[in-house]
């Protein structure tokens, strides 16, 4: 049973870790165009009461932290963290209507 529950919280962690996946994609701002191909989708660990993922990218572009958070000559473009912010209702959603299909209720 707890396998069950925590195989079932990792996929209703990565549905709503793809809607930040994509958003994160979206808003990525392109030089290159390296650093928004290598943004991914990470599953962590999931236990019966929780289960994480988590929006990265490749860390051998050692630039990526600066995009996102500026540096001395360059302002911040946090376009992970708005990810996550500007899509918490939808990404929410995902996960609520995701664990509801596992249990077998509509929402």
């Amino acid at each position: 049973m707890e396998g069950a529950a925590a195989d079932a919280l990792m996929v209703a962690a990565k549905a709503g870790g793809k809607i930040a996946l994509e958003d994160a994609k979206r808003n990525c701002p392109v030089d290159t165009g390296a650093l928004k191909q290598s943004l991914h989708l990470t599953e962590g660990k999931a236990t019966a009461v929780k289960a994480t993922v988590q929006v990265d990218y490749d860390k051998s572009l050692k630039y990526g932290t600066h995009v996102e958070l500026g540096s001395r000559n360059r302002p911040a473009n946090p376009f992970m963290r708005n990810a996550v912010d500007d899509n918490q209702n939808k990404i929410n959603d995902a996960i609520t209507a995701e664990l509801s299909r596992a249990v077998g209720r509509k929402i």
